[in-house]
């Protein structure tokens, strides 16, 4: 059994203080630019709505059969290895493997009432451990619809003969006091590791947003900060791809004059602060403004509204947010059809989600497709959106979701001062270009009460990190070196050796027992 140690240090800061601490942060490189997740990755397996499970596979998407005894009414989350072999997914309640079981040490609800108990718009997300490189350890943030507070678990993949399972002692634990709305955002530090975890603060008419930091030593410098907008709880919150852009969404059915309805930032990943761009105000009563992505280039942003299908299109580089209609259809009364969430694929084009109210009937087929922006980049029509874009097998959706997802492979921002941890070519395009690893090295054994022996030609320091980046143990080393390790508790370490000309093996994972 692995011991996980978890610093829980937060402290919450004002957000000018922040920007005072980082005045002198300048950006001077050029940002590393991120392809989208290929087919076969973190984003490939798409579990949501009642039940429906769509692989992306070549970059085309595989309706699989459908997942019993699962349904989230928005919630959604799943996460595959970088192969894109599915690992977990939820609805925000209950958490399940693989082997579409109940994740082992998970709380086990049957979501027989998949209305209320998800009803949370961005209601959880997965994330790789930052520092882990095993890929074998993942957080798992979720928003209890019954308090409305932020929680996480920590996951460890080796349990369970490798289907996973939560740690002891690391189970629903509340992040914050106060809660919070129903939108859950994850975006990559520009240092390439670490990750930002944004909320909007308070579950009624919110008017800040708090974030925190998770690092390989745990949750570190959070801090709340104004939103510019006071706006309800529900609607999408979502990021560009390379995460310099953040948007949120706000229902208002209610017509208020002049209501925000979304709102776009400037979002630092060196620090953490939103600076508001503008506000899209409130464009008909009655109708919500709900699901929200940006394309490939973060150039476009796309919203639709719920009780009345719409979408619409935003340029996002503009200093003054305008939107243009791309689709609006009404059913046979008010609230029979919803535009529900909205999600950028591994394809470059943004799939959006039907929602039909109970009972209810309309346009045949309509909820059993999902619909497909084809081409986001362009201005308006041209952006091609498919209203029957994929089959669902002829399986009716009553729901709003599709799954929560970060951008798992944005890398560093190369040549800013918060790219503190890579090996960089700063004579390219400031690419991230590691050393090329040694390679003829051992170490021995992989699992005792302590003692162990590295053997490699190439002199260097031997470094020893926990499973959570904390460098342990180093001592230089030539040919055979012995170290110890019995000081240190049971559990996971990672060995690599480190030489004089920056050159580094990859790590080797040991046992103490």
């Amino acid at each position: 059994m692995r011991t996980f140690s978890l610093l829980l240090g937060m402290r919450f800061v004002d957000a000018q203080v922040g920007r005072k601490w980082f005045a002198g942060w300048l950006l001077t490189g050029l940002l590393f630019l991120p392809m989208i997740s290929s087919a076969q990755g973190r984003t490939a397996n798409w579990i949501f709505g009642d039940g429906y499970h769509v692989k992306y596979t070549e970059g085309e998407p595989e309706v699989l059969p459908f997942v019993e005894d699962y349904a989230a009414w928005e919630g959604a989350s799943c996460i595959s290895d970088a192969t894109g072999q599915l690992l977990f997914y939820s609805n925000s309640v209950s958490i399940w493997n693989r082997d579409f079981e109940y994740l082992w040490n998970s709380d086990i609800i049957v979501p027989t009432d998949v209305y209320s108990t998800s009803s949370v718009t961005n209601g959880s997300i997965f994330l790789p451990f930052p520092g882990d490189s095993t890929e074998s350890v993942y957080i798992y943030f979720y928003i209890d619809k019954d308090d409305n507070k932020l929680y996480y678990s920590l996951i460890d993949l080796s349990l369970d003969e490798g289907r996973g399972g939560v740690v002891e002692g690391f189970k629903n634990i509340n992040l914050f006091e106060f809660a919070v709305c129903e939108q859950l955002l994850a975006i990559k530090h520009g240092n390439g590791r670490d990750w930002w975890v944004v909320v909007r603060k308070g579950n009624s008419e919110s008017t800040q947003f708090s974030t925190l930091l998770l690092t390989p030593n745990g949750f570190l410098d959070a801090f709340n900060q104004p939103a510019g907008f006071r706006g309800a709880v529900a609607g999408e919150l979502t990021a560009s791809l390379d995460g310099s852009k953040v948007a949120v969404a706000t229902t208002g059915a209610v017509c208020f004059p002049n209501r925000p309805i979304i709102a776009l930032y400037d979002f630092d990943r060196c620090t953490g602060l939103l600076e508001l761009v503008d506000t899209l105000r409130t464009r008909e009563c009655f109708v919500n403004c709900y699901g929200l992505a940006f394309s490939q280039s973060g150039s476009k942003l796309y919203y639709s509204t719920a009780d009345k299908i719409g979408l619409y299109q935003i340029d996002a580089t503009l200093p003054v947010l305008r939107d243009s209609l791309i689709l609006k259809l009404s059913g046979p009364s008010f609230f029979l059809f919803s535009g529900g969430q909205l999600e950028l694929n591994s394809n470059g084009e943004i799939i959006m989600v039907y929602g039909r109210a109970p009972g209810t009937e309309g346009i045949d087929g309509l909820t059993s497709h999902l619909g497909v922006i084809r081409y986001p980049e362009l201005v308006g029509l041209a952006c091609n959106f498919d209203t029957f874009g994929i089959d669902l097998n002829g399986r009716e959706n009553l729901t709003y979701s599709l799954p929560n997802f970060a951008n798992y492979d944005l890398g560093p921002l190369v040549g800013s001062p918060c790219d503190t941890l890579s090996p960089q070519d700063t004579t390219q395009t400031g690419l991230f270009n590691p050393p090329k690893p040694i390679e003829n090295w051992s170490v021995f054994p992989t699992a005792s009460t302590g003692l162990y022996t590295l053997q490699s030609d190439q002199a260097g320091w031997l470094i020893v990190h926990d499973l959570y980046g904390r460098e342990v143990l180093r001592q230089w080393h030539e040919q055979t070196t012995p170290f110890d390790l019995t000081a240190q508790p049971a559990g996971l370490y990672l060995v690599h050796l480190r030489a004089a000309d920056g050159t580094a093996t990859l790590p080797r994972k040991i046992v103490r027992q």
